[in-house]
């Protein structure tokens, strides 16, 4: 073990720290061929290099909260483990892999967790705690056709973009290219940040729209409201027998798409909208082809963001900030009859103005004064006869840079062992994207996405 007075601790914030026990997040990267040796050498310098990777996760009574203790010293004793790596093989089994293109618009056929994550890789922080584990685990799974690569990181100490620093490390030091550590502070600047603004006089509406439709669609965590969301979770996994379900669009659809969507844009001059509001608006609108005309049911839809680009306007270091820096949004009340029935453009306008509603002070503020009149938590509300999507953009984290050294088969993404229903994740893939809902939908629905990807195959997309 490394003495404390070889070490630094870093604190976590209560955002690192919002539901901390319930998930680790597992990426996994197919390839046709890997250098495991070098990947597992890669994963070392990485650590070495970048300390906080080396830290160990530990439990501080004295301030009831997590953090992660960092060895700083110019040398580790050999026993201490900079990287969790494991590998498996399986020289006689074949991953069924999709072939796909520029012009794909498909699913792709989603291979087990099993073959990215170890059996005996983490989940919570007090696991990482009680464990003293290290922080990065490495799974690769050797196969006859391809190589399963899986990257599992706590979300309790980075979110999307944090983990993207980690690729990016793990990157630059695997392919031999130049990078500089992130930052490793002894203090949080964003529990600073957010401490100075809970305390501090309302700046502008102390409830602005944007958090008044996160009030509505979040609750505090108490028994009942878990239990409800618990039941939501088994009534679609074990009544509606969701499956996880992922679509490719190639660079080209998403070039289509994106160009007809901001014609209508320019041509009726409500408002610009970016290429994550499209695809979000596609898939909503796909899944509800068939059942949205004449559904009864209400329709909210929430979505973590980084808060990054607004607290950066006062301090830079947020730029590069490490761990979790997100809040939930949400949009405002919708049917699912009204998203049935809006062009792709509104719909991707209203998720782009719920984006711009939250990336502000106020909001910010607002939030923060909120959360600890309901308990200091808060979770997505389930309500009869309303149907809650939770959507996580990936794409600005960068998390599918890691360059292995031949040509990516699959991109795949994991929250383990417990997410809410309804959860998709966005992220890019060999210059495409790939919209990864890995807590399940429904078949009817996955009907419904299939006849959408079928009229962008023929040239007559049914989704406009």
């Amino acid at each position: 073990m490394v003495s404390t007075e070889n070490t630094m601790v870093v604190p976590l914030s209560g955002i690192d720290q919002n539901g901390v026990h319930t998930s680790s997040i597992t990426f996994g990267y197919v390839v046709a061929r890997l250098d495991v040796e070098a990947l597992e050498a890669a994963a070392i310098r990485a650590a070495e290099e970048w300390r906080l990777l080396a830290g160990r996760v530990e439990w501080n009574a004295t301030i009831k909260s997590f953090q992660v203790r960092v060895p700083v010293s110019g040398s580790l004793p050999k026993d201490y483990a900079l990287v969790k790596f494991t590998t498996s093989k399986l020289p006689s089994t074949k991953l069924p892999i999709t072939p796909f293109d520029d012009s794909s618009a498909t699913f792709l056929e989603r291979p087990p967790v099993k073959l990215f994550r170890h059996s005996s890789t983490l989940n919570s922080l007090s696991d990482y705690a009680s464990k003293k584990a290290p922080i990065l685990s490495l799974h690769v799974s050797l196969m006859a056709n391809c190589a399963c690569v899986g990257m599992t990181l706590p979300h309790g100490i980075f979110d999307a973009t944090g983990m993207g620093q980690v690729v990016q490390a793990l990157n630059s030091c695997l392919n031999n290219l130049p990078w500089t550590p992130p930052k490793i502070s002894s203090s949080s600047i964003l529990a600073e940040e957010l401490k100075r603004l809970r305390e501090s006089e309302s700046i502008g509406d102390p409830c602005p729209p944007g958090l008044v439709n996160l009030q509505r669609d979040f609750t505090s965590v108490n028994v009942k409201n878990v239990l409800t969301l618990g039941a939501s979770c088994a009534t679609e996994l074990l009544w509606h027998r969701v499956k996880p379900a992922a679509i490719y669009l190639g660079s080209n659809v998403i070039q289509e798409m994106v160009a007809n969507v901001k014609k209508q844009a320019a041509d009726e001059g409500k408002g610009w909208v970016s290429t994550g509001d499209i695809l979000v608006a596609f898939l909503l609108k796909a899944a509800y082809l068939d059942e949205g005309p004449t559904s009864p049911n209400a329709l909210t839809m929430s979505a973590a963001v980084s808060l990054r680009s607004v607290l950066a306007a006062t301090n830079r270091d947020f730029e590069s900030y490490t761990h979790n820096a997100l809040l939930p949004l949400a949009l405002p009340p919708l049917t699912v009859q009204q998203v049935s029935s809006m062009s792709l453009y509104e719909f991707a306008l209203i998720h782009r103005k719920a984006i711009e509603d939250m990336r502000n002070i106020p909001y910010i503020q607002g939030y923060e004064k909120w959360v600890p009149s309901i308990g200091g938590a808060a979770i997505p509300a389930r309500r009869k006869g309303t149907d809650s999507w939770l959507l996580s953009n990936q794409v600005v984290g960068g998390v599918d840079k890691l360059d292995l050294g031949s040509e990516p088969l699959g991109f795949w993404h994991w929250m383990l062992p417990f997410m809410p229903d309804h959860v998709f994740t966005v992220n890019k893939l060999r210059g495409g994207y790939i919209l990864d809902g890995f807590s399940g939908v429904r078949p009817q629905r996955l009907k419904a996405i299939e006849k959408a990807l079928e009229g962008i195959r023929r040239g007559e997309p049914l989704v406009v």
